[in-house]
């Protein structure tokens, strides 16, 4: 640092030095200014004072510094911005993050007073209460879930948007370690056997043929058929099947929301989840009979829901009150919705279908998810494995 020995107009001396502060974050530009001290220390000092208020009102001098009455005040104000930035199913588990977890520990803090060995403390107990959380039905107690490193992650993200505003210098969560969580239950997938599998097929096929059995039948063909997500199923229109292909795009999902208008998301779960699916011509003809009830034998010109009454898109709580009364009707297992897909997977490993087939198909964005998720389902083939390792032996 360069510091100029300079005399005023009164005739005293002084000291002053040209200080660089960095790239203004707003404007790009470099952003310059000048310090000037009765003795050399003192210009010098004023130097790193500018650079240091400089980063602290967040590397700009485009704006002042802004203030927040408490974390609180902070955090609403962070997720007004957040949630134009992502899917509203994402910007739902963040308000309710926020409304459960943080703000009921936080929200009263001065943004200041938060520091590491607060916060890691606050992780701790969340972690504790995740740990020793009664767990009834795989779900833990309301206000104990596992998820308290992705809550951590939200705090985190908070307090970078506080730095970016200059009202703190540091983040003191970028310190905190989350425990680990205890693996207490093994995760056990919940699928269709053969046996089960033709018990439930046979039962649907008794059913009378009512519109709203038909509905139910013709909806559960088609997950088992094609291993989509119910959310998938019920967003679907009958735009997106292709009969002549043979094809489902899979391109848009159902989100839980107060209002009909928005519970269709028009994106999928995941960029992965953007897919086509290929139809096998049985579950064709089914969608095609559901099709001609749900028409009255009338054309439509206008382009419906598929899995819909009166054009009104169905409820995932109508259709899981209604599932659960099937599965005890035809004596199976509950395995709810998702037991479809996880059927499909299993009857797809077990006849030799590519894993990284049944992936794409799955929607999947990674193919260990797949794996992990579905292999050790593929119980005959593992029967097979042993045969032929048996038979190798043999033949030596």
């Amino acid at each position: 640092m360069k510091i100029n020995k300079i005399e005023k107009k009164d005739g005293t001396f002084a000291y002053r030095t040209n200080v660089y502060l960095g790239v203004d974050s707003l404007t790009g530009k470099q952003v310059r200014t000048t310090a000037t001290g009765k003795t050399r220390k003192m210009c010098e000092m004023k130097a790193k004072q500018a650079i240091n208020s400089f980063i602290k009102n967040g590397s700009t001098i485009a704006r002042e510094k802004i203030e927040f009455e408490d974390f609180k005040a902070l955090a609403l104000n962070w997720f007004d911005s957040y949630k134009l930035t992502v899917k509203l199913n994402t910007a739902r588990v963040a308000k309710n993050f926020l409304q459960v977890y943080i703000l009921p520990t936080l929200g009263s803090y001065k943004i200041n007073k938060i520091t590491t060995i607060l916060l890691q403390s606050i992780v701790n107990q969340w972690a504790k209460n995740a740990n020793t959380a009664e767990i009834k039905n795989g779900k833990r107690e309301k206000g104990k879930c596992k998820d308290y490193k992705l809550i951590l992650n939200i705090i985190k993200r908070i307090l970078d948007y506080a730095m970016q505003l200059g009202a703190i210098m540091y983040n003191p969560a970028s310190q905190v370690l989350p425990p680990r969580l205890k693996d207490r239950t093994p995760t056990k997938i919940k699928y269709f056997d053969k046996l089960e599998l033709k018990k439930f097929l046979t039962y649907l096929d008794t059913l009378e043929c009512t519109d709203k059995n038909i509905f139910y039948r013709t909806l559960y063909h088609f997950l088992l058929a094609t291993g989509l997500r119910i959310g998938e199923a019920l967003a679907l229109s009958w735009s997106d099947i292709d009969f002549a292909s043979q094809i489902v795009f899979v391109n848009k999902t159902t989100i839980q929301s107060s209002s009909f208008q928005t519970r269709i998301q028009n994106s999928a779960k995941t960029k992965g989840s953007n897919r086509t699916v290929s139809l096998d011509q049985s579950t064709l003809n089914i969608l095609k009979n559901w099709k001609k009830t749900q028409d009255s034998n009338l054309i439509s010109i206008t382009d419906k829901l598929v899995f819909s009454n009166n054009g009104k898109l169905k409820t995932y709580r109508s259709c899981v009150m209604n599932l659960k009364k099937h599965f005890k009707a035809a004596g199976v297992n509950d395995i709810g919705f998702h037991g479809f897909r996880h059927t499909h997977a299993s009857l797809l490993m077990n006849n030799d279908v590519n894993p990284k087939e049944i992936q794409v198909r799955l929607g999947h964005s990674d193919y260990s998810i797949t794996m992990n998720l579905y292999s050790h389902l593929a119980k005959e083939k593992k029967k097979e494995t042993a045969t032929k390792f048996e038979n190798i032996l043999k033949a030596l």
